[in-house]
């Protein structure tokens, strides 16, 4: 038996799997002041303990410029941005914890993109990416991309109780202009127009939205009566073409609601 897969029980007798290490690379808004910068990552810190996580290792928050132009909607507008605040955390943490942590990682406000990498305790991954990002072009040479030496680890990534629920910075992928939006399940011709209109075209885009924002924008185009819950979970499948897991998630669906 594989020790990794073993169940051990907690202190309230629940049986939970065997924490595991796990690396949050994030980044954050530039309009946040130097002196705030501790506080955001303390509410970072804060939510790895919620799920019973213990922080590894870190590096603290710092400006750099992005390879591309990222933008996220805020209150219905959306934001663009050239430099972000990036900064790294490993810790461990219980794998079926994941997607709930991320999900309110996604939720921060200052929160522009981040990712969410399974590792193990001697490798730093994500510590490589701002040398991705901190390009004045878009390109990287071929000898500086990161290659992960660990053959096991290299494969982390695709551990399905490791969701990537926000867009991975690789600037050597451009995003296309526009993707179908019509292939999520709940939205037709009318919203995929109105969604273009607000900005959001690609499966990144809609991936990346929160559902508030979502919500709004279907309010104030009179389509209140759609659901978006799904739709982001939905277009991280679509972006990173996982179409199997696409179609199977919308045979669970209705309309795009579970």
């Amino acid at each position: 038996m594989n020790i990794k897969d073993t169940q051990i029980g907690s202190p309230e007798g629940v049986y939970a799997p065997e924490p595991r290490v796990y690396e949050l690379g994030y980044i954050l808004s530039p309009n946040v002041s130097e002196g705030s910068l501790s506080i955001e990552r303390d509410a970072l810190v804060a939510l790895i303990t919620k799920f019973k996580g213990i922080v590894i290792s870190e590096s603290q928050p710092q400006l750099i410029d992005l390879a591309y132009e990222m933008d996220k909607i805020i209150n219905n507008k959306r934001q663009k941005y050239t430099q972000g605040y990036f900064g790294w955390i490993k810790f461990d943490v219980g794998p079926n914890h994941i997607e709930s942590l991320s999900q309110q990682v996604e939720e921060l406000a200052e929160m522009i993109r981040f990712i969410m990498i399974k590792t193990i305790r001697e490798n730093t991954i994500t510590s490589d990416v701002p040398f991705k990002l901190a390009r004045e072009n878009n390109s990287i040479d071929e000898d500086e991309e990161y290659e992960d030496t660990d053959e096991e680890e290299a494969e982390a990534p695709q551990d399905p109780a490791v969701k990537v629920v926000a867009e991975t910075v690789t600037a050597n992928t451009p995003s296309p202009e526009q993707d179908d939006l019509t292939k999520i399940e709940g939205i037709g011709e009318k919203i995929a127009e109105v969604f273009a209109n607000n900005g959001i075209k690609t499966f990144s885009d809609l991936s990346a939205a929160k559902v508030g924002d979502l919500r709004t924008i279907l309010a104030d185009n009179d389509l209140s009566q759609h659901e978006p819950k799904t739709w982001s979970k939905q277009a991280t499948l679509a972006k990173n073409a996982k179409w199997d897991e696409l179609e199977t998630l919308q045979k669970e669906l209705d309309g795009g609601r579970e």
